[in-house]
């Protein structure tokens, strides 16, 4: 028997030894034994216990050592404290033999306790299993299954039905929770399972690529805590999200990000923002809620990626009819669909006269004068329709209709659409309701219970489609190589060498003059005489703003001049401004003070960089000014970025309305926002001295947008 490889081990092994295995019922050992064989699994089993002579017709052995034939995964299910033994076992075994590939730790009592003794118990299992090339799930999990090979250590599900859905949780009862709620009406069929639990070797990364091949799994839900290194997730995730859909119900939305004192990026990037970000980055599906978790993930089990985002809405009833158009209206991610005048041709040739057909664009509402062959025409219409991409259905069985010949019609209807087109229903009510459910789940027809439901997954499966049309080769996985000769290398240097830990507000815009970021222009001078010069070459309005290390905050020390419109108001500010700094810095023997121009006002954005502890570096835009904190009107996405990417921030972050321009004001130059946003993933890219940028406020205008003011920290020694 050849080598199997680490990850096909956990779900399609050819033999497994159960350490832990128990002829007790009320035992873990004893249950998720019966559910390996529940399942159907056809491979060889090696219970092992010592005191038992044979559990359930197999033979028990009293070590890993004793087992006569090859093994490729072993499966833990003692104490904490005896895991070491068995992994010392374990290295042996793969020593003699060469054949141990994988080991499933489904005891708890590790790292997850938080506590010195735990940790280290769990480090050293790892560190054991990897010494002899062993993978490890776990510890603290449920284990894994796959409904297709029929192996099983879940000790909760003894079988369950075969299909697309693939499940990858850091929390074995969440996921338990949705087989046990959708197995009722057999709402979704399994690929694989995988319970993570501590992932303290084999990562949900990992396992994601690992079905990203997978034929059988169609879609993959997941459900996250966090975990340690989210970037490489996320890279993974980029390729996973180019053949299939990934869901996620994402815990944990406080907010531990990194914070700096100094800058407004910090203050409001918390580590759920960057996931949120980074979600729609890699064209990942966030459930608002568990059950929209639930209903997202079987809809793309059961049905196919829509090739756009137009529904046609198909009802009996106006009330719930009407709740689902709320719901798409309220969405940016579905339209309404124009029907065709052959489409609308055809249907009032069949429907009843008081049929409401194409009022809004999409909509049909039979009435009460439908019947089960009705829908069965009508399906196939719309189905037939270029104008639309997806179909909702919504009924609500009476008794008048034959609810199995209704399902019949609809179902045949269905098997006639193209391929591509996406058909939904909700069943909303009735004592029928149940045995329709059942019959279009049955025939591979999603239904929900709530019309608004209903919308908000269409809404998340045209999102999907529209990702996976449009995603561009991008995702530099190649880094950049940073810069070291040029200027702003220089100037990050020397303040690194003095012990700051910012850059001076000159030496910030040289550095972003030379990313091609536009600043307001601006002069550096040591007399009033020399800024009025400045002033008359810059053009009035002018800024003052004082220049010095020994002044970090200089709006506090009165080194801040503003709306300056002549050289008499010029010299008066100068001398103002200086009497204040020497109350300010004694010490200080030269004021040099930088003349800006002041820019027309407009919209306040923010835009900003930092180089986060677990993301790395991350690009924040939003709305800015004084409202940047209050609000946290902001997104984020993982650099580097590419400028499509910066464009569905900016237009995901804030009302349309302030970018299209208000209250006279033009609209905003989203290209040139954009840039910015790439320019400032590069700059953290190029400059690792560098750890946040933040440029508020920026002023966008027509033609271009300009950065008011800037703030680069940096590494100090």
């Amino acid at each position: 028997m050849g080598k199997i490889s680490s990850l096909d081990a956990f779900f399609r092994p050819r033999s497994v030894a159960i350490v832990g295995a128990s002829s007790d019922p009320k035992k873990v050992g004893n249950t998720a034994l019966k559910n390996l064989v529940s399942m159907g699994y056809k491979g060889k089993v090696f219970p092992i216990n010592p005191r038992e002579e044979s559990i359930l017709g197999f033979r028990c052995y009293k070590n890993m050592l004793e087992i006569p034939e090859p093994v490729d995964l072993c499966v833990l299910l003692v104490s904490a404290e005896l895991t070491m033994k068995v992994a010392d076992e374990l290295v042996q075994r793969k020593r003699q033999h060469d054949d141990v590939t994988a080991a499933v730790c489904m005891s708890a009592g590790f790292g997850e306790l938080g506590t010195p003794e735990g940790k280290q118990r769990e480090h050293d299992l790892v560190k054991t299993l990897r010494s002899a090339s062993i993978r490890l799930i776990g510890p603290n999990c449920v284990g894994v299954f796959d409904a297709y090979s029929g192996f099983n250590t879940n000790f909760d599900i003894g079988t369950y039905p075969q299909g697309g859905v693939s499940i990858l949780t850091q929390s074995g009862a969440f996921a338990n929770s949705f087989l046990f709620w959708a197995e009722r009406l057999r709402l979704i069929g399994v690929s694989k399972f995988a319970s993570i639990g501590n992932m303290a070797d084999v990562t949900m990364g990992e396992l994601l690529n690992y079905l990203k091949d997978d034929e059988s799994t169609r879609v993959v839900a997941l459900y996250m805590e966090g975990f340690s290194n989210p970037r490489e997730f996320f890279e993974i995730a980029r390729e996973v999200t180019r053949v299939k859909p990934v869901v996620v119900m994402k815990t944990g939305k406080s907010e531990v990000g990194s914070k700096a004192a100094l800058s407004h990026t910090g203050s409001v990037a918390g580590s759920d923002a960057i996931y949120e970000g980074a979600f729609k980055q890699a064209g990942i599906i966030r459930a608002r809620t568990i059950l929209e978790f639930y209903d997202t993930v079987r809809a793309f089990a059961k049905q196919p990626v829509p090739q756009g985002n137009r529904v046609s809405i198909l009802t009996h009833m106006g009330g719930p009819g009407t709740i689902c158009i709320d719901e798409i209206s309220a969405t940016n991610e579905l339209e309404l669909a124009k029907l065709s005048p052959e489409t609308e041709k055809a249907l009032r040739s069949i429907c009843a006269p008081m049929a409401n057909i194409g009022h809004p664009d999409g909509y049909v509402d039979l009435t009460a004068a439908h019947y089960e062959k009705l829908h069965n025409q009508v399906l196939q219409i719309l189905f037939q329709d270029k104008n639309i991409d997806m179909v909702l259905q919504i009924l609500a069985p009476s008794a008048f209709l034959d609810q199995k010949l209704l399902v019949k019609e609809v179902g045949e209807a269905c098997r006639e659409k193209q391929p591509g087109k996406t058909f939904l229903n909700a069943v909303t009510f009735g004592e029928f309701a149940r045995d329709v459910r059942q019959g279009l789940e049955d025939a591979g027809m999603p239904t929900y219970e709530y019309t608004d439901m209903l919308a908000r997954v269409a809404g998340n499966m045209a999102n999907y489609a529209a990702y996976r049309k449009t995603r561009s080769a991008e995702v530099a996985a190649a880094k950049y190589q940073p810069a070291s000769t040029s200027r702003s290398a220089e100037i990050i240097s020397n303040a690194v060498k003095k012990g700051r830990v910012s850059l001076l507000e000159p030496e910030a815009y040289e550095v972003c003059n030379e990313y091609g970021i536009k600043v307001p222009p601006f002069r550096v001078m040591e007399s009033v005489e020399g800024a009025i010069a400045a002033a008359a070459e810059i053009g009035y309005p002018v800024a003052l703003k004082v220049v010095s290390e020994e002044i970090l905050h200089k709006t506090d020390a009165g080194g801040v001049m503003l709306g300056i419109t002549s050289d008499s108001a010029l010299r008066a500010s100068y001398d103002q401004l200086a009497a204040n700094i020497k109350k300010a810095a004694p010490g200080l023997t030269t004021i040099k003070v930088m003349v800006q121009k002041m820019m027309p006002s407009n919209t306040e954005l923010v835009l900003g960089a930092l180089r986060d502890k677990s993301f790395g570096p991350v690009v924040m835009f939003g709305m800015g000014g004084i409202y940047v904190e209050a609000l946290k009107m902001v997104g984020f996405r993982l650099s580097p970025i590419t400028l499509e990417d910066a464009k569905k921030l900016i237009h995901g972050t804030i009302p349309a309305a302030l970018i299209k321009g208000v209250r006279g004001r033009g609209p905003m130059n989203v290209d040139s926002i954009a840039g910015v946003l790439v320019a400032l993933g590069r700059l953290l890219e190029e400059q690792p001295q560098i750890e946040e940028v933040d440029f508020n406020p920026v002023f966008p205008y027509t033609d271009g947008c300009v950065a008011v003011d800037a703030r680069i920290i940096i590494k100090s020694r």
